[in-house]
């Protein structure tokens, strides 16, 4: 199990806390920092321990299958039925004839 090492400095420039994640394996490489956003040491806790819980709640269940769907075999297209010629000329003849009245 990964277990990351969370350093809190206060910046002197802003006077307000960020938080620095080091790599798990390799302790002196620095993966991310936040920006000067803590008021308080404490408060710079709850915000990196919000941080992992939002990130864990979003994660799949593993009850539940993954997101990635598969690509659905195609079904081969019905053909439509074509009305007869005769049938549709007569139908365009009777609504030009409405449209002319």
């Amino acid at each position: 199990m990964a277990q990351f090492r969370v350093e809190f400095v206060l910046d002197q420039v802003t006077g307000k806390y960020l938080a620095e994640m080091y790599h798990p394996e390799r302790g002196d490489e620095l993966l991310l920092r936040t920006e000067a956003l803590y008021p308080s040491q404490q408060a710079a806790v709850l915000g990196v321990v919000q941080l992992f819980k939002n990130a864990i709640l979003s994660f799949p269940k593993p009850d539940k299958p993954s997101r990635v769907k598969k690509a659905a075999a195609k079904k081969p297209r019905k053909a439509a039925k074509k009305k007869p010629a005769k049938k549709k000329a007569a139908k365009r003849r009777q609504t030009r004839k409405k449209r002319r009245r």
